[in-house]
């Protein structure tokens, strides 16, 4: 043992337990290194830290590679150093060169997934099942011990949307950190938020008819465009939202163009209705 039993020396001999097969129980990161290489003296300190202040995530295995050459073949190491990530006894991932710690952090993070992203995930896949209910027991079991938990936040609204509660998704969404919220997901879930609200206090025969009566009534239009929608008669729902942009003086920013690009935002980029109604929006904003 090097310092403990989660931060080991490995050799040829000791390898097939203390990696191949304990990788079975837990991940193992083998650092391949060699004597005189400056990387490897700039990484290999990075990594200890690493692994204790993450206590029993993942063992640190040394391997020095002069003195176990046969190892640096069979695996591939070409330069060193080079880190491999075993799990089940294959290398499940991977990198080359002394990273900075923000990189290193960042491999571990995809990698080597921490025990609350580990119960997101059994919380996702409850999701993607249908079980909504026992998904956001476990997603808020995770929030209680961090708040801010991109995955679970992510699952947690979905869990709203899907259970008919999209109010209590609004402070959820307002959690996530603003890279995320602009992300491709992100404003899907934004725009899911904003159609399956409770905007639309009056049934869809009553808003045509006010609009009908009142063609100049903008709000009875958005109230009128949010209810089809939510009813997914999208491109119905369009041209009121569209019809706002034209007469509305700031059409820059009128509330019709911010809700068309929200349904752009829900059908997605490759949606024909997007292709449709996206050059419509930019001849009213740039005539």
């Amino acid at each position: 043992m090097r310092k403990t039993e989660w931060l080991i020396d490995v050799d040829q001999n000791s390898f097939d337990r203390d990696v191949l097969e304990r990788s079975s129980d837990v991940p193992v990161l083998v650092d391949f290194w060699a004597p005189g290489c400056a990387p490897c003296q700039a990484l290999g300190p990075l990594l200890d830290k690493l692994q204790r202040e993450t206590a029993e995530r993942f063992v640190l295995a040394k391997i020095d590679t002069s003195q176990n050459p046969e190892l640096a073949r069979e695996y591939g190491v070409r330069t060193v150093p080079a880190v491999k990530l075993f799990v089940d006894g294959e290398v499940e991932d991977e990198f080359s060169g002394a990273l900075s710690e923000q990189g290193v952090r960042q491999f571990l993070d995809r990698a080597i997934p921490s025990p609350l992203d580990r119960l997101a995930q059994q919380a996702g896949i409850l999701a993607d099942q249908g079980a909504w209910a026992k998904a956001g027991e476990i997603f808020a079991q995770v929030l209680e011990q961090n708040a801010t938990h991109v995955l679970s936040l992510l699952g947690m609204i979905r869990v709203l949307l899907n259970s008919g509660r999209a109010a209590d998704a609004h402070p959820y969404f307002a959690r996530l950190p603003a890279k995320t919220a602009e992300s491709q997901e992100g404003k899907l879930l934004r725009a899911r938020i904003a159609f399956s609200g409770g905007q639309v206090k009056e049934n869809l025969d009553d808003l045509q008819e006010k609009v009908a009566i009142s063609p100049g009534n903008l709000a009875a239009r958005m109230a009128l465009g949010h209810g089809l929608v939510k009813n997914e008669r999208y491109a119905e729902g369009m041209e009121q939202f569209l019809e706002v942009v034209r007469r509305d003086k700031n059409a820059q920013e009128s509330a019709g163009r911010k809700a068309l690009l929200q349904v752009f935002d829900l059908l997605g980029p490759t949606h024909g209705l997007v292709a449709e109604y996206r050059p419509k929006l930019s001849a009213i904003l740039f005539s």
